[in-house]
């Protein structure tokens, strides 16, 4: 089979407008006076696509196929614009194969799959400069006025990802047990990304550069039994998918270190403002780390012994948890103060700073300054699941039916923190959670005895200054990283079919009457709404839905 296949899109706007109409009825634009604005513009877009295949197959044992496709976009310059992106896949059905007659195996298949798609996601003219007004560009210490919007980049080309595919079909038993497994590689490079450029550029919008390349690879398992008993039939179906992913190519490998300058003093260098990008504040792309792996500072964990023998402030002696509780926290960060020790963000210790039921971070760079921007870590961990799994129940006997399906994700975290929600600071339009309001630290070193003192407690000091609290206002920590982990009972559906010959009286073919719940329950540890939406959406959940219905079939 071979084929041919082009697109071609434009899209024409022109608008305008006029105030100061001289009659009311008369809505057209020569009946107003003053011209307002008047605009236009025209965007097109044009794809291609030669395309072919071949299909062999020999005893239905031998299956082979290959692909071959050749694009063009016209998103990309006239020299870059062709991709070509091939495929091949090939099978053995070894359950065929005359020797395995009478095996007891139903089915059995080795496969095998390799291929290459092509991805072209960017604005229509980016391989293109565009001009206009209000810009500017960094020249002697000021901005000046230009007219370059966007920066081009003629060498634009097709993001690629390649994937390679190994697996088996397996059925026995005549079809009640089955079960499938594959193994994958994926290599997405290339990919088109706008990376953020130096402000000595000016404000123009970055441009898309072919610039990360990501590996995925994994394994994917389904296994499935079914049978019946009698009149009872049932069936049972479970999968599970893990999931490796890394940025195998960005910026280059992260440098840091302790180095001697000029004057011969030690410096921390680091060149991670340079190889990495943020999202969100507590996500990174860097390359040789997972995907948007989370990149936060770390509580800080002491062994609680405060002070050496001789008296001396132990700088790895302070509170287990990271959190000042104690007197004894409190004399162990105030000796710590005047030793020269500095603790982000807040400094100064006092109720306006850092106080008693306020976190403290770790020193990762040994620098003497707790939790300034050199102490954040990359945590090996992202917002994406590293592994998903399910399980899918299903059982019929005399007119009655029942099916339920479970589904679940775990491996990931989700960077939580929203004021009204579990933060521990408020304002004055803002309520508390009911856990953090009956819940939260207090202690008066003026007045011990105090009945709301609360020492023990998972949650911070409440304060009324969001935004500028040590526990979270101005930095990323690990403590408001949870677990993500959740199972779900998607779906269950109970049903009654009548009998037949009862239903074949009244000219019906089908009667059935069911009952179905969505989004039944979720088993989680996350204390936020649905640990299945992102971070971004913690102000939504999925809906539960109960339907009560009826099918009539004539």
């Amino acid at each position: 089979m071979a084929g041919f296949e082009a697109t071609y899109y434009r899209y024409r706007n022109a608008s305008a407008r006029k105030d100061e109409m001289t009659d009311a009825d008369l809505l057209q634009l020569d009946n107003a006076i003053t011209l307002t604005s008047i605009s236009g513009t025209t965007t097109d877009y044009a794809a291609a696509s030669f395309f072919g295949r071949l299909t062999y197959g020999y005893a239905g044992r031998y299956l082979f196929e290959t692909n071959l496709r050749y694009d063009g976009s016209s998103r990309f310059s006239p020299e870059t614009r062709w991709g070509l992106f091939p495929s091949v896949s090939a099978a053995w059905r070894i359950s065929e194969e005359p020797w395995m007659k009478g095996s007891g195996i139903d089915n059995l298949k080795i496969r095998a799959s390799w291929g290459r798609l092509g991805n072209n996601s960017i604005g229509n003219y980016e391989y293109l400069a565009t001009y206009d007004t209000g810009y500017t560009y960094s020249l002697g210490g000021s901005q000046v006025a230009g007219i370059v919007s966007s920066i081009n980049n003629d060498t634009l080309t097709w993001e690629t990802t390649t994937t390679t595919n190994i697996g088996f079909d397996f059925a026995a038993l005549r079809g009640r047990l089955t079960a499938e497994a594959d193994v994958y590689h994926k290599l997405t490079d290339g990919i088109l990304y706008a990376a953020p450029i130096y402000a000595t550029i000016g404000n123009k919008a970055a441009p898309s550069q072919n610039l990360c390349d990501v590996t995925n690879k994994g394994v994917e398992v389904t296994v499935g039994w079914k049978d019946n008993i009698g009149d009872f039939h049932y069936s049972v179906s479970a999968n599970f998918t893990r999931n490796w992913n890394e940025v195998t190519k960005y910026r280059g490998p992260l440098q840091e270190g302790w180095v001697t300058d000029e004057y011969g003093g030690r410096v921390w260098q680091t060149n991670i403002g340079e190889v990495s990008s943020t999202l969100d504040g507590n996500r990174k792309v860097m390359e040789g780390k997972i995907i948007n792996e989370y990149y936060l500072l770390n509580l800080y964990g002491g062994d609680g012994s405060y002070f050496y023998p001789d008296g001396t402030v132990n700088p790895d002696g302070g509170p287990k948890d990271g959190m000042i509780r104690t007197p004894e926290d409190m004399a162990w960060l105030e000796a710590m103060v005047d030793g020269g020790a500095v603790f982000m963000p807040n400094k100064t210790i006092d109720k306006k700073g850092i106080w008693y039921g306020d976190f403290i971070y770790a020193d990762e760079n040994g620098d003497g300054i707790y939790g300034n921007d050199y102490d954040y870590t990359f945590q090996n961990c992202s917002l994406t699941p590293k592994y998903y799994y399910g399980l899918q129940l299903s059982a019929q006997w005399k007119g009655i039916d029942f099916s339920m399906n479970l589904a679940g994700a775990g491996g990931h975290k989700i960077y939580w923190r929203y004021l009204g929600f579990n933060s521990y600071s408020t304002r004055g339009d803002t309520s508390l959670p009911y856990d953090i309001a009956y819940d939260h630290y207090f202690y008066d070193p003026d007045n011990p005895s105090d009945p709301r003192t609360n020492i023990t407690s998972d949650h911070g000091r409440l304060t009324c200054n969001y935004g500028g609290e040590q526990n979270g206002g101005s930095n990323y920590s690990t403590h408001w990283l949870y677990k993500g982990d959740y199972l779900k009972i998607k779906n269950i559906t109970l049903g009654y079919s009548f009998p037949k010959r009862l239903i074949s009286k009244i000219a019906m073919e089908e009667l059935r009457i069911y009952f179905s719940a969505e989004n039944v329950y979720t088993f989680t540890d996350f204390p936020g709404i649905d640990p299945e939406f992102n971070n971004m959406m913690n102000y939504y959940s999925q809906i539960r839905q109960l339907s009560l219905g009826v099918s009539i079939k004539f």
